[in-house]
Formats: structure tokens, C-alpha cells, sequence
């Protein structure tokens, strides 16, 4: 067996370990309660959110026409050396998307629609809640598409994905 020659006084060679990183996440199965959208693998009861919704999505009304989805950053505040308190976590929001609903009169292809606030995001994604087959929901990339006389609306470009209940579940097929 070889010998890894070290030195204390340097960092620690990278290069030896270099196979063992993996670039790709697991996936994560996200939970919503209440406000807030949780990773279900968090053990913490009081673990803090990673999405906020201004809106409880299932007290939803007629006249609720937007939610805004805000991810949230956490990040570590230090004090001042002066004081010899501990450093402070600080959660800052980030507003990502809109949750929309255009008004009936408009009579859209989609009754909701997913939109970024910053032109990074993946786009307007249409959602339509159905029951045919096993299908619950499914969404959309969308597009505008002009028609006649100066109107607008938004035609489906591409399935994104499709939402199915499995017993008590939901999975989520793309």
C-alpha cells in the first residue's frame, strides 16, 4: 500500500478524491404546510422552509387572482468583535414566480399559469387540472401566439409535466 506524503503546513491534495464527487443531487420529495414548503427528508419538526407562498393555497377565493412563490436563503450574520455574541442565521426571500389566474372573461387556453419574475427562469408554464385517465394535472411551456386583431394568447409548446395519483400520493411524471 502507498504512503500519502503529507504536509501540515499545506492543504490537503484534492486531486485523490477527485472520483468520489458526484455533480448530481438525489431528488427530494418537498412537502407543503401551510405557508412554507419543507424537504420531507428534514428530521426537524421546526426546520426552517425553503419555499414561502404569500397565500395558503387550499384558502384560495375567487377574487385571488396571484401567489407569489419566494425561495428562501439562509445566511450567517457575524457580529462585530466588539460583542461576544454568537453569529445570527438570517433568512432572506427571494421572490422566483407567480402563481396566476387570468379572469374568466379572457378565456384562456389555461386556467393558470406559472410566470418567472426574472427573464433566467424556464419561462410561462400553462397548468390544466384534468380527470381524463389517471391524470391530474398537467403543465405545459407555453408561448404567446398572436391571432386575429391585435389579440393574444397563449398556445402549449411543450408537456412539461404530468401529475397522476397513486393511492394516497401523488407522483410526478415528466
Amino acid at each position: 500500500m502507498a504512503q500519502v506524503d503529507t504536509n501540515p503546513d499545506l492543504p490537503p491534495d484534492y486531486s485523490v478524491d477527485a472520483g468520489t464527487v458526484s455533480e448530481n443531487l438525489p431528488p427530494d420529495t418537498l412537502r407543503l404546510a401551510g405557508r412554507f414548503v419543507h424537504s420531507a427528508n428534514t428530521r426537524n419538526v421546526d426546520a426552517p422552509g425553503i419555499f414561502e407562498i404569500n397565500h395558503q393555497i387550499d384558502f384560495l377565493r375567487e377574487t385571488d387572482r396571484l401567489v407569489e412563490f419566494s425561495r428562501i436563503d439562509y445566511s450567517i450574520k457575524k457580529r462585530s468583535d466588539e460583542s461576544n455574541r454568537l453569529p445570527e442565521i438570517v433568512s432572506n426571500s427571494r421572490h422566483i414566480f407567480n402563481l396566476e389566474r387570468p379572469p374568466a372573461i379572457l378565456q384562456e387556453t389555461f386556467p393558470y399559469f406559472i410566470k418567472p419574475t426574472s427573464r433566467s427562469g424556464l419561462g410561462s408554464i400553462g397548468l390544466k387540472f384534468l380527470k381524463i385517465g389517471k391524470s391530474e394535472c398537467k403543465a405545459w411551456l407555453v408561448g404567446r401566439r398572436k391571432a386575429s386583431d391585435r389579440t393574444e394568447y397563449y398556445e402549449a409548446r411543450e408537456l412539461l409535466f404530468d401529475v397522476r395519483r397513486n393511492n394516497q400520493v401523488f407522483d410526478w411524471l415528466d
